[in-house]
């Protein structure tokens, strides 16, 4: 009998071992995690299982790639009724496999979910922390003054090697353009040595960079948003001065980065140009900050007044 006990004890012990190993082995795969909260784009419904001519302005993203090639994207989509007041409407995970292709000049590196299938998406891999839908023509998908394409790493992971994977291609500038966005508050209220309230979560921003007519040479900036207003009085005081672009970084010799010179007590911003649609906030050394579920640190231009 003491035997038998001490066998199916044994036996016992040893499901419980599989049991374990494989929730372990199932449960903390090698993945990178990137999530987002985007407008709700035309061309991605299909991939993304939303009805065509439902009332959708935003969707919620939440994509895991995983070192066996396949995927798991998590979203879920709804709309604004008002100002705070957001609804929504469903949500759904869907797998499939990834892989990286080759990509156009400037990012040569693209993640593609389900190559091959004809609703297929396709990602710019900016660097390992950020990833940036492509639209219908293969360019970075434009977002709104609310929201963007980009989505930001969550979990760190050895999927996507470190490093700067691409920089925006040079294209003709205007003489005017006027960019958009809201971002995380702390972080770069940090990198611009600005005290901000502990609750602080997000910051609107809208930047208008003017050029020379003729030269199209760097002139003069406004950026206004929450730092420069007063919501208690309504009074705004935007941040003025001159701009210049630069060449390089110290991971990426072909990135061009506006720099945005200091006002009052706050510090220079530093903005990495994505394409002329699209522009990240960086450290001064060329670092891309990283965004959250809610908020990444990009800025969309705005075409109606550009």
């Amino acid at each position: 009998m003491t035997k038998r006990i001490a066998v199916t004890t044994l036996a016992f012990l040893a499901l419980i071992a599989v049991v374990l190993f494989t929730r372990t082995s199932v449960a903390s795969p090698n993945a990178g995690v990137f999530s987002a909260t985007s407008p709700c784009a035309e061309f991605a419904k299909s991939f993304l299982r939303i009805p065509t001519g439902e009332n959708c302005d935003r969707i919620k993203w939440r994509l895991s790639l995983f070192d066996s090639g396949k995927y798991t994207l998590k979203r879920e989509w709804g709309f604004h009724i008002d100002n705070s007041t957001y609804l929504p409407k469903d949500t759904t995970t869907i797998e499939g496999t990834w892989k990286t292709v080759k990509g156009e000049t400037g990012y040569p590196v693209l993640i593609q979910l389900d190559t091959g299938k004809p609703n297929s998406i396709s990602f710019a891999l900016v660097d390992e922390n950020i990833l940036h839908l492509l639209d219908a023509n293969k360019r970075l998908a434009i977002g709104d003054s609310g929201a963007s394409y980009t989505l930001s790493r969550d979990q760190k992971s050895s999927i996507i090697a470190s490093g700067n994977h691409g920089s925006g291609t040079r294209e003709n500038p205007a003489a005017q353009t006027v960019f958009s966005g809201r971002s995380p508050c702390r972080e770069v209220a940090q990198e611009l040595n600005r005290a901000v309230p502990s609750d602080c979560f997000k910051l609107k921003w809208a930047l208008t960079l003017r050029r020379d007519p003729k030269t199209l040479a760097p002139t003069t900036y406004q950026l206004r948003g929450s730092l420069y207003r007063n919501d208690n009085n309504g009074t705004e005081h935007p941040r003025e001065g001159k701009w210049k672009v630069i060449k390089g970084t110290k991971t990426n010799s072909n990135a061009v980065v506006y720099e945005l010179e200091a006002f009052g007590k706050d510090g220079p911003i530093f903005l990495l140009e994505a394409d002329r649609n699209i522009l990240f906030f960086a450290t001064k050394d060329g670092n891309l900050l990283i965004g959250n579920d809610d908020f990444s640190y990009t800025l969309n231009r705005d075409e109606r007044k550009s």
